[in-house]
């Protein structure tokens, strides 16, 4: 128990209030004696201030006003409207008075809005709410031509905007320029065109005197003559003095002196109180002192939410036993909760704070004897112990935790479904360092949860390798995004009936990696736990559709991660896509695996029926490798059912296989859904699945997956896929 700050607890408690009784009167003393010598000072220095602070306030004032025309090229460049009216082969000129012409008379913000071609020519333009006919940038004057020469690279790929100070044929004027380009993700123009968008406010008595108001300039006024005491230069992009901005100074020095000369006396009257004053506040303030640094330091090593204490108060309770030079075992467990995430997004962030709250009282209770639990941020705890028998107890107290696990958790009104990942290291810290011990807990942990989470992992040196392989692989992915390393290549799907190729399936492929081509399979799970499977699914999408689009005839299949899934800005990027490649709703299929289906209920069922409401389908992929019920079927209303080929390849060789695929094909045409088998390989399967009902078929009897190039043969000659003999396909009883 911490004892409560007092006087004799300080060793020279009398000497050090001695002290402060001298350093008090010392302070007196010398503040009058500064206050009269800095009486001088103060007058002779004060118009020197003033007058500095001034220009510094004209300066800022300069800055500002190129600041608001940047700003106003951001808001109106950067914008997909814009994009869609400018980049079309004859820009829409009604649209762009009506929204920037205009804006003169309405807003007075500026005073000039101009479209600028690549070669940075005048496609269109309205100055002052007038059509403006010229066509080459003369009229804008050297600042402009500057900014564009100084940065043509940047302005044409539009990674900044760019504005500053010019003199056009109407004046000086603040200028800004930018490319005009979509709010997120790049251009999506392939060819040299550009369109840039500027815009003018000129320089006049108004602005110079709101300017003036707003930074409490006195008679701010421009010149274009030889510069005075009291005035700064205004120069252009191009760094030509375009004139200079004046004011008149306000002379402070004097009156500042006359209103010092009275405190002066009134301080030196008071100093005899305040040094009482002083030692008494001193001394409280040093009681004070001490109390509030224990508090602040407990806050510093608690965690707010669950008042557990935090990875500070944790890392420091293992470096104060290594610095004591204990040399038993010491052992983390490193939880991490699965699933908290879809709380958040389903239920919001204040379920999720109340739901931390709770399992941070049931692992409280759960630590064993000498343990202490922290939370070390979002959705991760850990517990440290020591002693001969740490590493049985950490593992004692994981099993606890993974059994909790196990029941749903009741939240008021609530049942939340969670796991949890975890692992454990264990080490005395003279061999290691509390960091190391932590991070390959941290290992540990990420193991369980890339190998189906909802267990316990040791640590031991081959994680420590798979760990280091996985960050590799993750780096790559980011490198390999960012340099087109990845294609998409695409598996035909097929009529069970006429065998003609109806629709693709798009597959993600990796081919240019610079160490070495890797599988789907050994490269999507890293992104899927990493969070890189966001970009790397968008890029599939996005691709696929640009892809397919001329092919008006197919429809596009295409899988989406789970991680995706949960995203909540899914279906407004899946809009997005769709909108940038103009491709048709009606043909995109997008396929989700009924195991998040069944994990994550409410949120599947918000982004079925919000996929479904822009016109795409919704297929379940993998059927038969889960707990596929007809009651969830019906209730999430999908449009296609995928039958997994590890169900759909073993009709030509398994009795019970065939009756459950038969089974299957009936239940979903009684929901009004279609049946898509994947691998079929042979014949004797394909004839199967035929007279078992199936809409569709798919796998390497037919193509395995190739890439564009191959596919648009495929597509120009159909009868590669007319081999295969075509049996009536019954519906029913057999």
């Amino acid at each position: 128990m911490v004892n409560l700050f007092s006087w004799r607890n300080i060793p020279g408690a009398k000497t050090l209030f001695a002290m402060i009784f001298m350093a008090g009167i010392g302070l007196i003393v010398s503040i009058v004696a500064l206050l009269y010598l800095s009486l001088h000072l103060i007058s002779t220095k004060s118009n020197d201030i003033d007058r500095h602070r001034t220009a510094l306030s004209v300066e800022g004032a300069v800055q500002t006003s190129v600041n608001r025309v940047w700003s106003l090229v951001i808001d109106n460049a950067v914008w997909d409207d814009a994009v869609r009216k400018v980049y079309a082969p004859q820009p829409d000129t009604g649209w762009l008075y009506n929204t920037w012409g205009a804006g003169f008379k309405i807003n007075n913000l500026y005073d000039g809005t101009f479209i600028l071609d690549e070669q940075f020519d005048v496609l269109w333009g309205s100055f002052r709410s007038e059509p403006f006919s010229e066509r080459d940038i003369t009229f804008f004057g050297e600042g402009l031509r500057a900014i564009i020469n100084a940065n043509r690279e940047a302005l044409q790929s539009g990674e900044h905007i760019y504005a500053g100070l010019t003199r056009t044929r109407a004046g000086i004027a603040f200028i800004g320029i930018g490319l005009v380009r979509p709010m997120i993700g790049r251009l999506q123009v392939y060819d040299g065109t550009r369109r840039y968008l500027v815009i003018t406010r000129h320089l006049n008595a108004q602005i110079l005197t709101n300017l003036g108001n707003t930074f409490q300039i006195n008679g701010l006024n421009f010149t274009d003559g030889t510069p005075s005491e009291f005035s700064v230069p205004l120069r252009s992009a191009a760094d030509e003095v375009l004139g200079y901005l004046n004011w008149t100074p306000r002379l402070p020095g004097v009156e500042a002196a006359k209103a010092a000369s009275g405190d002066i006396t009134r301080i030196v009257l008071l100093a005899s109180g305040l040094i009482t004053l002083f030692i008494l506040l001193s001394s409280v303030g040093l009681y004070k002192l001490a109390r509030g640094e224990r508090l602040a330091r407990e806050t510093a090593l608690t965690d707010w939410l669950s008042h557990l204490p935090n990875r500070r108060a944790l890392i420091e309770r293992l470096d104060e036993i290594s610095a004591r030079g204990e040399t038993d075992i010491k052992s983390v467990v490193f939880i991490d909760l699965d699933g908290f995430k879809d709380v958040n997004d389903v239920y919001g962030h204040d379920v999720g704070d109340e739901l931390i709250v709770s399992i941070a009282g049931v692992l409280k209770v759960k630590v064993p004897n000498g343990g202490m639990l922290a939370r070390m941020g979002g959705d991760e705890f850990a517990m440290t112990i020591g002693g001969l028998h740490a590493a049985a107890k950490a593992a004692a107290f994981a099993g606890s935790v993974l059994e909790f696990f196990n029941a749903p958790i009741r939240l008021g009104e609530r049942t939340l479904h969670m796991g949890a990942s975890i692992g454990i290291a264990s080490g005395s810290l003279v061999e290691c360092t509390s960091s190391e011990l932590f991070r390959r807990a941290d290992i540990a942990m990420y193991h369980s949860k890339i190998t189906g989470k909802g267990r316990v992992t040791h640590y031991d040196a081959e994680l420590n390798s798979a760990r280091e392989y996985q960050l590799m692989v993750e780096r790559d992915i980011r490198y390999g995004l960012e340099n087109d390393e990845f294609d998409v290549w695409y598996q035909p799907i097929v009529d069970a009936v006429s065998l003609k190729m109806i629709g693709v399936e798009a597959l993600v492929r990796w081919p240019r990696r610079g160490f070495g081509e890797l599988k789907p399979d050994e490269f999507i799970a890293i992104a899927e736990s990493s969070g890189l499977i966001y970009a790397l699914g968008q890029f599939v999408l996005r691709r696929a559709c640009h892809d397919l689009q001329p092919m008006s005839d197919l429809k596009l299949s295409v899988n989406i991660s789970p991680a995706q899934f949960r995203d909540p800005e899914f279906e407004d990027k899946v809009a997005g896509v769709l909108a940038l490649t103009r491709f048709p709703a009606r043909r995109l299929q997008l396929e989700v695996t009924e195991t998040y289906v069944l994990e994550n209920p409410e949120r599947a069922r918000t982004a079925i029926v919000n996929l479904k409401a822009l016109g795409t389908s919704v297929a379940l992929d993998d059927f038969g490798t889960g707990y596929s019920s007809i009651g969830y079927l019906r209730r999430f209303n999908f449009d296609n059912i995928k039958i997994d080929k590890s169900l759909a390849g073993l009709v030509d060789s398994d009795g019970q296989a065939a009756a459950l695929v038969s089974g299957t094909i009936r239940i979903a045409s009684a929901l009004g859904m279609t049946v898509t088998a994947e691998g079929v390989e042979n014949e004797k399967q394909l004839r199967q699945l035929q007279l078992a009902g199936c809409d569709q078929l798919q796998g390497y009897y037919f193509s395995e997956p190739v890439p564009l190039e191959a596919l648009l043969k495929s597509y120009r000659q159909p009868e590669a896929f007319m081999d295969a003999p075509v049996l009536p396909v019954y519906r029913g009883n057999p």
